[in-house]
């Protein structure tokens, strides 16, 4: 598809005698209205979300705006993808100073761009090389939450994902109508989303040091997991007690560790982790379960293990992924547990 480079047409300018005279009249009225101190317009409220390395994930995929392909080229496509904070999921967020903001790829040095000016809703959004017109300046408006409206300032519809947290969507732009593929979280993926406080004694024990090395390895793997693929925003307190026969956890984000050196272990902190979002311990966990209750989750589940999958329940505890015993760990059972507790925590758990 060809860029077409030509701004928006302008109305001709107005010429003659007549003209003249309107103009005079307009600048009287224009002369009156400022000796009267008619107020002017309030500044438009700045945009969110600035900052020179940000990562903008959806709510509703909880996948990452990606210049697909890492393609340098002005037309490049814009897609969803696992969050990877690699330099092409990256965005210089810049405020214009006049409510917009202007949205640069850190690999590709390309702008968000509403592809060759469309107004009709359903239109693309590419990369091209930063301008600063219209259809690169975007209204980064706060809808609550954390969660961040983008809406071109050319035609006036909003940025939007795909619903399924598959890789690869197109992005586009849409009526804006305030559904979770339209909010958008923009984070610095250096700051940490989820952290952790490990309560120490004053005066520890051979054995205590020993369990706090561990345990904080254990959580340090974990946590940076969950900030890597995971939108929820937590902290978390942990604890060792030698009482507890392997580990547990609470809602209320309490995980103890207890004196079995084997449960040390990144696989047993994901699992606890789990549960403090509320897997065997929201309210509602057992009965979206039965009910098969999980519009984001189950989709991203079959991508992986084929279209009759489900999620199972049951004894404060889930699977598949979820991590109940040590021979389900792997790197890739790490990852695939962390997104899909992900999804299930967005579908309301």
């Amino acid at each position: 598809m060809s860029r077409t480079t030509t701004s928006p047409t302008k109305p001709p300018t107005t010429r003659g005698t007549k003209a003249k005279a309107l103009a005079a009249v307009f600048a009287s009225l224009v002369i009156g209205l400022t000796t009267l101190g008619a107020a002017t317009p309030a500044a438009a409220a700045a945009p969110v979300g600035t900052g020179s390395n940000q990562e903008i994930r959806n709510q509703q995929n909880t996948l990452c705006m990606d210049d697909y392909a890492f393609n340098t080229q002005p037309g490049a496509e814009v897609r969803q993808w696992t969050c990877l904070e690699g330099q092409n999921q990256l965005w210089a967020v810049t405020d214009l100073g006049n409510g917009y903001a202007e949205i640069k790829n850190r690999y590709s040095n390309l702008c968000l761009d509403n592809f060759n000016f469309a107004t009709a809703p359903g239109s693309e959004v590419r990369q091209w090389t930063c301008s600063r017109n219209n259809v690169q300046q975007w209204q980064l408006a706060d809808v609550g939450g954390g969660w961040t409206e983008i809406r071109n300032r050319h035609n006036n519809l909003c940025l939007q994902s795909v619903a399924s947290p598959v890789d690869g969507g197109l992005l586009s732009q849409q009526t804006c109508d305030g559904s979770g593929v339209q909010r958008w979280r923009l984070t610095d993926p250096n700051v940490s989303k989820m952290t952790y406080t490990l309560a120490r004694s004053s005066n520890p024990s051979a054995d205590e040091i020993d369990a706090y090395a561990r345990i904080t390895d254990a959580m340090d793997r974990a946590v940076a997991r969950y900030n890597k693929f995971n939108n929820t925003q937590r902290q978390l307190w942990v604890s060792y007690d030698p009482g507890v026969q392997t580990a547990d956890a609470t809602i209320y984000g309490n995980i103890r560790f207890g004196a079995n050196r084997g449960f040390m272990q990144e696989g047993t902190a994901l699992h606890e982790i789990a549960h403090t979002v509320g897997v065997g311990t929201a309210w509602n966990f057992q009965s979206k379960v039965d009910a098969q209750d999980w519009p984001a989750a189950v989709p991203l589940l079959r991508t992986w293990d084929g279209p009759d999958a489900r999620i199972n329940g049951g004894g404060s505890h889930m699977w598949p992924y979820g991590l109940n015993y040590s021979n389900e760990y792997s790197e890739l059972n790490f990852d695939r547990h962390v997104r899909l507790v992900q999804a299930m925590h967005h579908d309301g758990l």
